[in-house]
Parts: structure tokens; sequence; C-alpha cells
């Protein structure tokens, strides 16, 4: 339906169409000799070109065909021309143009632009109603012809009034859907920005308090967390430079390797240079669809991060993902001493939600919360609706 529409505003069709019209009201005066109506055929020719342009240029159009109307119903008078008509006054070629161009301007332009540009159609043709035939003023035959004009525009006006709603419909949509586009991307930026570059500097943050305490006791100890705080500084610095190289469009979002395995312990080791006893557990099928691992990669940067910002004195750190029925199940919980520590620098307050989006848009179930004074995080996601193209993006 929209590719119709979109090919009957097209000029190339309004213009074959209005010539076909054109060409069949004036081959048969000119087959059977009545050529006296061949003076005005060059002035109606421009009421079709118009229609042709009225599209773009409709205030033109509409003078054209008004002064067009007029002059040939000036000389029709004159000479006593016997042209032939439809729908009302004027001639087959120019009903048409003077419709065209009338669903054009209630279309495209201003309500009241289009009353004043109908305004004038009006006139030209109410004009052409009352000198171009001579019926008496008040005759039926002039009444019926003036009504049936009138209905005939009011059609016209009716189309392109419902023509104009449902193009204003899908131009509403299509910013809607742009605005969607653009929030999700967004909140996957921020959720990007919260999972990787947060994960690197909370520990650079954990690791550089742990050196502080132990540097006047221990300078030796405070040493051996430098190497891992530059790590994570400079991880961090790369974080940032894939999220701008996304913004300019040069670079994918995610950072994640086809290797989820590798992934997830490099996780792990890096939090356990930070300080915290991460014991791992990991079983995998041999294949994970992309977004399942990018998520789980998350999930885990996520809670570890989580555990060394809020975990009170954790003395153990369980790691586990495992292959299940139908997808992989994650569990991440520490023994901490009850309560949830606030970090240096507050907390956004956007990593278990952004934990459970990433689950949800999977199909998967997601839960958080604390378990005999110390917090779990469970995740279980399916592998089978990521591989039909069931995932998030």
């Amino acid at each position: 339906m929209d590719r119709l529409l979109t090919a009957l505003r097209a000029p190339l069709f309004i213009g074959l169409g209005v010539a076909a019209v054109y060409l069949l009201q004036t081959l048969p005066f000119v087959a059977f000799g009545r050529l006296s109506t061949l003076v005005v055929q060059p002035v109606i020719m421009l009421t079709c070109a118009a229609a042709v342009i009225c599209l773009r240029r409709p205030v033109l159009a509409v003078m054209i065909a008004t002064i067009s109307a007029g002059v040939v119903t000036v000389v029709a008078r004159d000479l006593h021309i016997d042209l032939p008509t439809v729908a009302g006054p004027l001639t087959p070629a120019e009903s048409v143009a003077f419709l065209v161009i009338i669903m054009a301007v209630v279309f495209r332009g201003d309500a009241v632009v289009a009353i004043i540009e109908v305004g004038l159609l009006g006139a030209s043709a109410t004009f052409a109603l009352l000198y171009r035939d001579a019926y008496p003023l008040y005759s039926t035959t002039l009444r019926l012809n003036f009504a049936l004009g009138v209905a005939v525009v009011g059609v016209a006006v009716m189309v392109a009034i419902y023509l104009r709603a449902q193009a204003g419909m899908r131009r509403r949509a299509m910013t809607a859907a742009v605005t969607d586009a653009q929030r999700a991307e967004r909140v996957e930026l921020a959720r990007e920005l919260h999972d990787v570059v947060a994960h690197h500097v909370t520990g650079m943050v954990v690791q550089a308090q742990a050196a502080l305490a132990v540097a006047e006791n221990d300078p030796l100890a405070a040493h051996r967390l430098l190497p891992g705080i530059a790590n994570s500084g400079t991880d961090a610095l790369a974080a940032m430079r894939r999220l701008v190289g996304t913004l300019r469009e040069s670079e994918p979002l995610y950072t994640a390797t086809t290797d989820l395995n590798s992934d997830v312990q490099a996780a792990v080791d890096r939090a356990a240079q930070a300080g915290v006893p991460v014991r791992l557990r990991i079983d995998l099928p041999d294949a994970v669809p992309q977004e399942v691992g990018r998520s789980v990669l998350r999930l885990v940067q996520e809670s570890l991060t989580n555990v060394y910002k809020h975990a009170n004195e954790p003395t153990d750190v369980t790691v586990e993902l495992t292959r299940t029925v139908a997808g992989l199940r994650l569990l991440v919980r520490d023994d901490g001493k009850g309560g949830r520590l606030v970090p240096v620098g507050g907390s956004g307050g956007y990593g278990l939600v952004g934990m459970r989006e990433r689950v949800e848009l999977l199909g998967g179930l997601f839960s958080a919360g604390e378990v005999d004074g110390g917090w779990q995080v469970l995740a279980e996601l399916p592998l089978e609706s990521a591989t039909k193209g069931g995932g998030a993006r």
C-alpha cells in the first residue's frame, strides 16, 4: 500500500495519467474534423502541466491552473467553441488536473493556505460553469452541474485528508521507532560503561586502598599491588577507547572474545589480583551463542565488582558457570558477614538493573539477594532461543 501511494505521488505517474486523459479528449475531435477545439488545447495543456508540478510548486500550479481555465472559458465563449465536459463545467483533462492539484495542496500544504488555493480553483471552475455553457442562471441543469462538481471536489478533499492522516501516522511511527532505537542505544552504552569501565576502575580503587592500608607496615606488599593497579588502569583506558570508537561507528561495542572460558577466567584472575578470594568452577557446552557469552561475561564482571565494592569482609567467593538441560546457569556467591558496604565514591545503583535487563532480554531468569549474610547472584540463560535468533540484539 505504501509503495502504491508513493507511486501515485510521483510526478512521472501524474504526468502520464493527465497526458492520457488529454489525448483521449483531443484525438476524437481531430479525427472527426472538429478542429476549432484545437485553439484552446495549448492552454488546456498548461493546466495539465500545472498538475505535474503541483507537488513541488503548489502555489505556482494553482495560479497556472486558475488562469488557464479562465482563459479557456473566455476564448470558448467568444468563439462559441463546444468543449467536452465531464463531472462539471471543465474538460476531462482540466477536471483531472484540478482534482490532482486540489489533492496535492490539501495533502502537502498548511490548512489555511490549502483553503485559499482550493477556493481559487473552485472560483475558476464556477466561472467556467457560468460562462462556458449558455444555461440560464437558475436552471436545473446548472444546479445539478454545480452540485456534481462540489461533490467531486469534496471526495477529492476527503481522500487527500485521509492520505495526509496516514502519512502523518507513518511519520510519527517512524519518529517513535528512531527515538526508541536511540534510547536503547543510550541504555546499551550506559550499561557497557557501567559493566566494563566501572569494573576496572573499582579494581583500581580497591587495590589502591589496600596498598594504602599496608604501606606503612609492609611497603613491599604495597609495591606488589602496583602492577594490578596499572593493569586495571590500562584495561579501563582500553575500554574507554572502545566505547569512543563505538560512538564514532568504527568499532563494535562488545569486547568479549569467542572463548567464553578464557574470558571468564581472565575476569576471575583480575578479581583475585584485587584481593578477592575467588574459586571458579566452570563447565560449558561446546558452543555458546555470542550474545549469551557476552552477557555471561558481563554478569561475572559485575558480580565480582559488587563483591569487592559491597561485600563485608568476604573470605570466599564462588563463581559457578555450568550447563543445564536448556542452557547455562551462573552462580556468584560470597560469604560476607552481612550488611552491604558503601564504596568510596558511592554507588550508581544500576548494576543489578543492568544484569536483570541482560538476562531478561535473552529470555532467562535472574535473582539476587542476601543469603546467610553474604550475597548471591543467580542467572539462568537459555541457549536454544539465542541460537534461533531470539536474543536481545
